[in-house]
C-alpha cells in the first residue's frame, strides 16, 4: 500500500516540474482580425488584437499607427485572462496554461478603394511580436445597414439611446464606451493619446484638422513656451506684465495651471513668500475653472489659480519665488483614463529688476506715491457754527498702491484747529486704488475761513518724471455757536480730558446708600442670598474659562508665542522691515482664527466677513488699525516706513500687538 504522504510530495514535484518546463518553452502568439473585410464609406472597421501566451506577461498598450484611408475613433483595453489546466493521461500528469491579453480599435472608413491595415508590432517580456499585413475593401455605398445572412432583423427599442442595429452584447457596450469617450474628449479638447492634429493613437486622425477629433467650431488660443516638456502632467506657469520695473510700481503677477489630465485632487503645498513686495490680492480663486489652450502644439487645460498686484519696496534685483502644487491626476490614454499618480509642480522663480526712484526733480511734497493719482477735496456744506467739527475730506486715487500714501502737508489757518484724523483705503481688482482721509477740524472764531490749496506729488513711471497736482482753495463761513447750546467750544486738547470724563462716569463709585434703604436687620437674609449667588457664579465662571483654556488649540498658542518672539527680537535689533512682516503674518494668524478658519488663504478684509458679529464688533477696527500701521513698517518704500515709525514707536507698537494677539488667543474657544 502506497503511503499518501508520499505521493503527494510527488505530485507537488510533478507540478513545480512541469511549471518550470512550461516557463522555459513559453511560446507567445500575436493575432489580428479585422472585421469586416468588406466596409463602405462611412462604416465602422474594428481590428481585434490578441497577445497569447504559456506564461504570464506583462505589455504595453500597443500604439496604433495612422493608416491612410481609416479616421481613428477609439481603442479599448478588452483585459486580460488566464487559465490552467491538469490532466492525468495513463497515469502521468500534464499541465497546460494559457494567458490572453485582449484589445480592440475601432476606425471609420473615409474612401472607397482596398486600404491597408499594416503590420502591428508588439513587446511581450522584452520580445517583440510582429503581425502580418491585411487588406480590407471599402465600397462608396455604406454597408452598414446591411444584415449578417442567417441572423433575424429586429427594430430598434425606441428610447435606448444606446440600443444596436446588431444586436449582440459587446457591439452595445462598445457603443456606450465610445459615448462615454466622445463626452470626455469634448471637454479635452481632444482624443485619448492624441497631440493636436491627429497624432500618433489621436482621435484626430487624418481628415480631422485642428487636433480637436470633433472640428473646432470656436477658436482656441495657442501659444509656444521655450524648454516646456509636454510630457508632463501638469505645469504651473507664472506670468508678468514687466521684469523692469521702478521702486514701487505694479507689476501684475498670475499664476496658471496647465494639465492633459483630470485633475482629482489639488493642494496649495506653497504659496509664494514675495519678499521684497508689497502684496494687494487681485484674485485667488476657490475652485478652478479650465478653459482650452493649445501649448506648443499639445491640447491643455488651463485654470487661474492667483493673481496679485506686486509692488517692490526697494530698488535692486528680486525675486518672484515659486508657487507649488501638488496634485492627483489621471491621464488620458488611448483606453479610457490611466491611473491616479501624484505629481508636485513649481513655477518658476522669475527676477525682477527694480530702478531707483530719480532724485533729480523730485518734489518737497512726494512722499512715495508711485503711478497715476487725481487728488480732491470735500466738504459737506458751506456754513458751519464755531466750536462744532468739521469733517474734512481729501481722496487720492489712481492707478497703483494708493495705500502708501500719507496726507500731504496742509497749512491750516490759525482759525482752525485739527480735533482727530482718520483714514480709509482699498485696492480694487482692475489695478486701481483709493486713500481717503477725513479730518475733523474745530473753527474757534467765527467768520470766513479759507481752506488752503493742498498739493500732492507722484512719480509716473510711464513718463518717467514727477508729477504735481493741487486742490483748489475754496472758503467757509463760521457762524456764531449754536443758541441754547451747553456746550463750550472744543479744542483739540479737551479729546483725552473729555475721554477720562466718560469712563469716570461710568465707573462712578457709590459713596452712600439711599435712606429708604432697609436696615441691615432687615436686609440680612437677602443680602446672605445674593452673596452666596455671588460666590457660586464667580467659581462657575472661573471653571468656565479654565474649561476654555484647555479647549484652546495648544497650536495656535505656541504659534503666537513663537511669532511674538520674533517680533521682540526684531524691535530689539531695530530690523524694522522684519518687525513689519511678521507682525502681519500674525494678525492674518489671530485673525484667521476668529473668523473660524485654520489659515489666512483669503483677503484681509474678506475674513471680517466671515467673523461671528461679536469677535467683528470687539477686534475690527483695532485690528485694522494695527495692520495699516504694520503694512507701512514692512512693505512701504523707506521714505514712507520711517514716516510711519515717526508717528507711532516700533516700542509702544510691539505692547499693542502682544496684548492684542493674547487677548484674542484667551477669547477663542
Amino acid at each position: 500500500m502506497q503511503k499518501t504522504g508520499s505521493f503527494t510530495a510527488k505530485l507537488v514535484l510533478i507540478f513545480i516540474f512541469q511549471l518550470m518546463c512550461v516557463s522555459a518553452f513559453a511560446a507567445e502568439s500575436l493575432k489580428v482580425e479585422v472585421q469586416p473585410q468588406n466596409v463602405g464609406v462611412g462604416d465602422t472597421v474594428q481590428i481585434n488584437l490578441t497577445v497569447q501566451s504559456t506564461e504570464d506577461f506583462q505589455m504595453n498598450d500597443p500604439q496604433l499607427s495612422e493608416i491612410p484611408g481609416l479616421k481613428y475613433l477609439q481603442g479599448q483595453n478588452a483585459g486580460q485572462s488566464s487559465s490552467t489546466r491538469m490532466n492525468f493521461i495513463n497515469g502521468k500528469t500534464d499541465f497546460s496554461k494559457t494567458v490572453q491579453q485582449q484589445y480592440v480599435f475601432q476606425f471609420q472608413a473615409l474612401k472607397a478603394g482596398f486600404v491597408t491595415i499594416p503590420a502591428i508590432t508588439v513587446e511581450v517580456n522584452g520580445k517583440q511580436i510582429r503581425s502580418a499585413p491585411q487588406k480590407i475593401a471599402v465600397s462608396q455605398k455604406s454597408q452598414a445597414r446591411q444584415q449578417p445572412a442567417g441572423r433575424p432583423q429586429y427594430k430598434d427599442d425606441e428610447g435606448d439611446q444606446f440600443q444596436a442595429e446588431d444586436d449582440d452584447m459587446f457591439s452595445q457596450l462598445m457603443r456606450q464606451r465610445q459615448k462615454m469617450l466622445e463626452d470626455v474628449q469634448k471637454q479635452m479638447g481632444q482624443g485619448f493619446g492624441g497631440r493636436g492634429g491627429g497624432g500618433q493613437g489621436a482621435p484626430g486622425g487624418q481628415g480631422n484638422q485642428g487636433g480637436g477629433g470633433f472640428g473646432q467650431q470656436n477658436q482656441i488660443p495657442s501659444r509656444t513656451i521655450e524648454g516646456l516638456n509636454t510630457n508632463e502632467a501638469f505645469f504651473v506657469l507664472l506670468e508678468t506684465d514687466k521684469k523692469q520695473v521702478y521702486e514701487g510700481e505694479q507689476i501684475t503677477t498670475t499664476w496658471y495651471l496647465y494639465t492633459r489630465g483630470n485633475i482629482e485632487s489639488l493642494d496649495r503645498a506653497k504659496f509664494p513668500d514675495l519678499k521684497g513686495f508689497w502684496k494687494e490680492i487681485i484674485e485667488e480663486v476657490p475652485s478652478l475653472q479650465f478653459t482650452e489652450e493649445m501649448v506648443n502644439g499639445v491640447m491643455y487645460r488651463k485654470a487661474l489659480l492667483a493673481a496679485h498686484a506686486l509692488f517692490p519696496i526697494k530698488p535692486g534685483k528680486t525675486t518672484i519665488d515659486e508657487f507649488k502644487i501638488k496634485a492627483k491626476v489621471r491621464l488620458p490614454t488611448q483606453f479610457g483614463w490611466g491611473s491616479l499618480q501624484e505629481y508636485t509642480k513649481s513655477s518658476k522663480r522669475t527676477e525682477v529688476n527694480v530702478l531707483p526712484l530719480p532724485t533729480e526733480g523730485k518734489p518737497l511734497s512726494f512722499s512715495g506715491a508711485v503711478g497715476q493719482f487725481t487728488i480732491q477735496t470735500q466738504v459737506d456744506g458751506t456754513q458751519f457754527p464755531a466750536g462744532q467739527p468739521i469733517a474734512i475730506k481729501v481722496r487720492l486715487e489712481g492707478q497703483g498702491n494708493a495705500k502708501v500714501i500719507e496726507l500731504p502737508e496742509i497749512k491750516w489757518p490759525e482759525n482752525l484747529e485739527v480735533y482727530d484724523t482718520k483714514s480709509e483705503s482699498k485696492f480694487f481688482k482692475d489695478g486701481l486704488s483709493f486713500k481717503e482721509f477725513e479730518i475733523l477740524v474745530i473753527a474757534k472764531n467765527q467768520g470766513e475761513v479759507k481752506i488752503p490749496q493742498i498739493n500732492f506729488s507722484y512719480f509716473d513711471p510711464i513718463s518717467k518724471q514727477y508729477v504735481t497736482k493741487s486742490t483748489e482753495e475754496f472758503s467757509i463761513n463760521i457762524t456764531p455757536p449754536v443758541k441754547g447750546s451747553t456746550l463750550a467750544p472744543l479744542k483739540a486738547t479737551d479729546k483725552l480730558e473729555a475721554q477720562k470724563a466718560e469712563v469716570e462716569k461710568v465707573f462712578l463709585p457709590i459713596t452712600e446708600l439711599s435712606s429708604s434703604w432697609m436696615s441691615w436687620t432687615d436686609a440680612k437674609l437677602p443680602v446672605l442670598i445674593i452673596l452666596s449667588l455671588a460666590a457660586i457664579i464667580t467659581v462657575l465662571g472661573r471653571f468656565f474659562m479654565a474649561f476654555k483654556n484647555l479647549r484652546m488649540s495648544p497650536q495656535l498658542s505656541f504659534k503666537v508665542d513663537t511669532k511674538l518672539k520674533v517680533l521682540e527680537g526684531a524691535v530689539k535689533n531695530k530690523n524694522y522691515r522684519l518687525f513689519g512682516a511678521e507682525a502681519i503674518n500674525l494678525l492674518y494668524l489671530v485673525t484667521a482664527h476668529l473668523a473660524q478658519e485654520q489659515s489666512a488663504t483669503q483677503d484681509w478684509t474678506a475674513l471680517f466677513y466671515k467673523m461671528p458679529e461679536n469677535y467683528r464688533q470687539s477686534y475690527e477696527k483695532k485690528l485694522n488699525e494695527l495692520f495699516d500701521y504694520f503694512q507701512m513698517v514692512g512693505f512701504a518704500p523707506d521714505s514712507i516706513r520711517e514716516q510711519a515709525l515717526s508717528r507711532n514707536a516700533p516700542e509702544e507698537m510691539m505692547k499693542e500687538i502682544k496684548a492684542t494677539a493674547l487677548k484674542i488667543v484667551a477669547e477663542l474657544p
